[in-house]
């Protein structure tokens, strides 16, 4: 009994950790980025919910689920689907669908690092072949991958 007592009290905590890592109040809407892109994707995007944008229009897709087509949905502290598909010139748009979770869509280079609070979405033109490796930099075991071809 005083076992099961200590583990729901442990439990109960990890939850409220986990809410709280969530929040974004950086007020600037941006997370920084500075660092040089050591990918080859041209910057061309949207975005909604704050942060910086890239330029050119607004884009809607359905969720990826098999690996192809143009969408990432975060949800439940995961990229899905964690590896994407696309051809040369196709933007992929990140949505944050995780209610009450503030996420990050960074390429691994320093091409992007997009803030994504809760609603939130971004998209970006990949304009090269290549593989192309992203994470949130909130939440490190969150990581996916775009494959361009």
């Amino acid at each position: 009994m005083r076992r099961t007592l200590i583990a729901l009290t442990l439990l109960a905590a990890a939850g409220a950790l986990a809410a709280g890592c969530g929040s974004n109040n950086s007020g600037s809407g941006g997370y920084g980025g500075g660092a040089s892109p050591a990918t080859t994707a041209a910057p061309s995007g949207t975005s909604s919910g704050g942060g910086r944008a890239y330029g050119g229009g607004p884009t809607s897709s359905a969720a990826g689920t098999t690996g192809s087509g143009t969408a990432v949905t975060i949800d439940n502290f995961a990229f899905s689907p964690a590896t994407l598909k696309v051809k040369v010139g196709q933007k992929v748009s990140w949505t944050n669908k995780q209610q009450g979770v503030a996420h990050t869509v960074t390429a691994d280079g320093g091409t992007f690092d997009h803030p994504m609070p809760s609603g939130a979405t971004f998209s970006f033109a990949f304009t090269k072949a290549g593989t192309f490796a992203y994470h949130c930099t909130i939440h490190p075991s969150m990581h996916g991958t775009i494959v361009v071809s």
